[in-house]
C-alpha cells in the first residue's frame, strides 16, 4: 500500500478518526475513574445527616431514580443505605410561611428508623415540638411500625398535620420502590371512617373552653357564653349559633384578657367576621401573630357548635 500523503483528505480523516477514538477512551476511563468521587462528593454535603439515621452506611443517591413516584411534590431528595433502607429528605408548611425540611429513615421492612430536622423555624414551645431532639413527638415517631398512621402532636396540629403530609409521601415513594402496599394515610382510620376535618380535628384541651346557653329565644339560634384561656389569661365570648344548620352565626368577644396590640388582632371586627357559617369541619386560620388568643377563639368556637350539636 502506498503511503498516504500527509496532506490528503483521506490521511487527514484517519487522523481524525483515531484522535477522536482515544479521546472518547480516554474519556470513558476519566468517568470510570471519577464518577464514585463525583458521587461521594454529592452526597458529602448529607452524608452527616445520613449518617444519623445509619452511622457508617453505604449511601447512594437515588433521587433522580424514584422522584418521579412522588406526586405530592413533598419529597425533596432520596437515598439509599445498601442492606438497610432508605432515607428521605422532606420539606413541608406548618404555621410558619417559611415551610420547615426535615430527614427520614424507613428500614426495608417500613419501620421508621429516624426522624430529624434539618431546617425549621416554628413557634417555640408550639410548632418546635414537633422536631425536638429526644422529644414526645420524635420518639412516638420511631415508636411506630411500618403501617401505623402519623399521630398529631396535641398543640401543634398546623406543624403536625403537615409533617403527616411529608411522612405519608416518603411512604408512599417506598411502597413503590419495593412494590408493596401503600400503607393507610394518616389522615384515615385503618377501617376506612371518614377523619374529623376542620375545628373537630383540632386538640384545644390546653384552653379549656366552656359553654352554657345563655338564651335560646329564636328556635334554631342558640347563643352561648363561652370562656377558653388564651396567652396571659382567659378570654370570653358570646357565640351564637344556628342549631338546626350546626353553623356559627356571630361572634363578640366580651372580655379580653391577652396582650394588647398583640392578642387583640384575633379579636378584631374582621377577624371575628370571618366565623360567620363556620361548622364543625371548617377549616379556620390562626391569626398572624396572635397565635394563642385565636386558639382561644376557635376553642369557644368549636365548644359552641360542640354543645348545640348536643356532644
Amino acid at each position: 500500500m502506498k503511503n498516504l500523503n500527509k496532506d490528503s483528505a483521506v490521511y487527514k480523516m484517519l487522523l481524525l478518526g483515531t484522535v477522536c477514538g482515544l479521546c472518547g477512551l480516554l474519556l470513558s476511563g476519566a468517568n470510570a475513574l471519577t464518577a464514585p468521587l463525583i458521587e461521594q462528593n454529592k452526597l458529602g454535603t448529607i452524608k452527616e445527616k445520613l449518617e444519623m439515621i445509619y452511622p457508617g452506611g453505604d449511601f447512594s443517591d437515588v433521587t433522580d431514580k424514584y422522584i418521579n413516584l412522588d406526586e405530592s411534590g413533598l419529597v425533596d431528595g432520596i437515598y439509599e443505605a445498601a442492606g438497610q433502607g432508605y432515607i428521605f429528605t422532606l420539606h413541608g408548611t406548618g404555621y410558619n410561611s417559611d415551610g420547615f425540611t426535615f430527614i427520614a429513615g424507613f428500614d426495608n421492612d417500613g419501620t421508621i428508623s429516624g426522624f430529624k430536622a434539618l431546617e425549621q423555624k416554628e413557634t417555640d414551645g408550639i410548632g418546635a415540638r414537633c422536631f425536638e431532639d429526644g422529644g414526645d413527638y420524635e420518639n412516638q415517631i420511631l415508636a411506630l411500625n411500618a403501617s401505623d398512621p402519623i399521630p398529631l402532636l396535641s398543640g401543634a396540629t398546623l406543624t403536625s398535620s403537615a409533617v403527616q403530609k411529608s411522612m405519608d409521601a416518603a411512604r408512599t415513594v417506598l411502597a413503590g420502590i419495593q412494590g408493596s402496599p401503600v400503607p393507610a394515610s394518616s389522615g384515615n382510620a385503618a377501617s376506612g371512617t371518614t377523619p374529623a376535618a376542620g375545628l373537630a380535628a383540632e386538640d384545644f384541651s390546653a384552653n379549656e373552653a366552656a359553654c352554657r346557653i345563655w338564651t335560646n329565644t329564636d328556635p334554631s339560634e342558640y347563643v352561648y357564653k363561652c370562656t377558653a384561656k388564651g396567652f396571659e389569661g382567659v378570654n370570653e365570648a358570646m357565640v351564637t349559633v344556628n342549631k338546626d344548620e350546626g353553623k356559627i352565626v356571630s361572634i363578640e368577644v366580651t372580655a379580653f384578657n391577652d396582650t394588647k396590640d398583640v392578642g387583640d388582632k384575633a379579636v378584631a371586627e374582621a377577624e371575628l367576621a370571618r366565623y360567620a357559617g363556620v361548622t364543625l369541619n371548617s377549616e379556620v386560620d390562626a391569626t398572624a401573630g396572635a397565635t394563642f388568643t385565636s386558639a382561644s377563639v376557635r376553642a369557644m368556637a368549636a365548644a359552641a357548635l360542640n354543645a348545640a350539636a348536643g356532644n
